[in-house]
């Protein structure tokens, strides 16, 4: 995980950590009187909460607590509200609970990232419905009559007179679409994030404060920077690449922002617009977390949420605890296979969504909180040479982490330029496999859709969702034994 640092900005009140110490505070917005000179604006962001409802009470104190002081404060999402907590992801509808936070709070506006895309195109389309705050993203069209709340661009008018422009362009992987499976986006089409971003710039001349409320990773949103002409943009609010940034970063004079994920952080951002029209812009990182004064009416709200009996459910115990994200997905493939009693099983490294799990008690929470996504399992007849082929084409796909393995061993061969040259591939007792013999390979549904490499068998679907399997899996094993010291996988450069 990226920490970015620069010359901090230590010129926060120390009346907002008075009021965090406070019990509670009402949400009602005051309107400003007549516009005085200069003219502030402030904004709290949060980007990629992944369904972190949980932190929810916390967080709304924090906000409660900050419109006490700036009455008419902005509260904007980068994108990525969905997935990643089962009491969410299970719900029927599935995401309504981030929904109905984020509306308890009040949201203004949220970027579309790609896990809104999670629960399919029409549980999307309902989630928009149920919002009573905006979508943005402007490079990316709906399917052919349909309609959904998602504008390209939107302009609030201030109390104090101000104009807020806000636009957002979401990131789209090799395959033309975000990331998620791409049944979840079928119909929609999306465009170039740098090209609409630039042509963005011609509602510009209508605020006095421009914003890009990405969800495109904090490294691209530098790269747009540099694209854009000098004062075009004063701020980008990013997401998507769980950036922590935790002091100002200027880039071609545009202030960006990211406040890593789960609701850990939230950023403060101020911008002071002086007589003349220059600007001064600041922000500051804010821990949230679950600690501290909370929210009563949304501590109610979370805990009827979790009132769930199915979800805390034990399916098995673990002998140790797991600390990082390839023992995790070693349990997870493992399960995988024996499930589908494949010779080989394979769990792409997005796949698995924590990394970490304590000693002792996994629930049913647990196995869907490492799972989320709902994904088949697939079950295809694959040769030696087209299992290679498989791990050379899915390295760049997933940012150059290697799959998990099970039942096989891999290793990275890779050229001087640090692209892939081979994968050599070996049985779990060392000895080489043999690339002509043909393999039972169980995987998920996303990886059977996503990666585009040389194969004859088009894979049988088995109707079981990944998560399912585990579950059975784990009742069936019932201690799990330690991957502390497990090693499959070798980089060779």
């Amino acid at each position: 995980m990226k920490v970015l640092h620069r010359k901090p900005w230590t010129a926060i009140t120390l009346s907002v950590i008075v009021l965090l110490s406070w019990t509670s505070c009402g949400t009602s917005r005051k309107q400003a009187s007549a516009s005085q000179e200069p003219r502030m604006l402030h904004i709290l962001a949060v980007n990629d909460m992944h369904a972190a409802i949980d932190n929810f009470p916390r967080f709304a104190f924090m906000v409660d607590s900050l419109r006490a002081l700036y009455p008419d404060m902005l509260l904007v999402s980068g994108g990525d509200n969905q997935t990643g907590n089962p009491i969410n992801d299970q719900y029927s509808p599935k995401g309504l609970p981030m929904i109905e936070l984020m509306n308890a709070v009040q949201f203004d506006v949220s970027a579309v990232g790609n896990h809104e895309f999670d629960s399919g195109p029409e549980g999307f389309r309902l989630l928009l419905e149920k919002a009573s705050f905006d979508f943005l993203c402007a490079n990316l069209a709906p399917p052919a009559g349909k309609t959904y709340r998602i504008l390209p661009d939107k302009t609030i008018k201030m109390p104090n007179g101000l104009t807020v422009g806000l636009t957002s362009v979401l990131a789209i992987n090799a395959g033309g679409i975000p990331d998620t499976h791409p049944n979840n986006a079928a119909g929609f089409t999306f465009y170039n994030p740098f090209e609409t971003a630039l042509k963005q710039l011609a509602m510009r001349d209508r605020c006095d404060v421009f914003i890009y409320l990405n969800h495109l990773g904090f490294e691209d949103d530098v790269v747009l920077a540099g694209q854009l002409p000098k004062d075009a943009a004063d701020l980008i609010i990013g997401g998507h690449s769980h950036t922590k940034v935790d002091n100002e970063q200027f880039h071609h004079d545009v202030l960006i922002t990211q406040a890593e994920n789960k609701l850990k952080y939230a950023t403060l951002i101020t911008v002071k617009v002086n007589p003349d029209g220059t600007k001064e812009r600041h922000m500051k990182l804010m821990p949230v977390g679950k600690k501290g004064n909370e929210k009563a009416t949304v501590r109610a709200m979370v805990d009827k949420y979790n009132d769930n009996p199915t979800m805390n459910e034990r399916v098995a115990e673990a002998t140790d605890e797991f600390t990082s994200y390839e023992q995790v997905g070693y349990l997870m493939v493992d399960a995988l296979r024996e499930g589908t009693k494949a010779e080989i099983a394979l769990i792409n490294p997005g796949g698995v969504r924590i990394d970490q799990l304590s000693k002792g008690a996994i629930t049913v929470r647990d196995v869907y909180t490492m799972d989320p996504f709902g994904n088949e399992t697939v079950l295809f007849k694959l040769t030696g040479h087209e299992l290679s082929a498989l791990f050379i084409a899915a390295l760049p796909l997933d940012e150059g982490l290697p799959i998990y393995p099970s039942g096989l061993k891999t290793r990275y061969v890779f050229a001087p330029n640090g692209t892939v040259s081979n994968v050599e591939l070996f049985m779990t007792d060392g000895t080489p496999a043999d690339m002509n013999r043909t393999y039972t390979v169980a995987m998920n549904s996303y990886m059977a859709s996503i990666y585009k490499y040389e194969h004859k068998d088009p894979g049988t679907g088995l109707f079981q969702p990944t998560a399912e399997n585990m579950i059975n899996y784990l009742k069936a094993l019932k201690t799990v034994p330690s991957y502390r010291n497990e090693q499959r996988v070798e980089l060779k450069k």
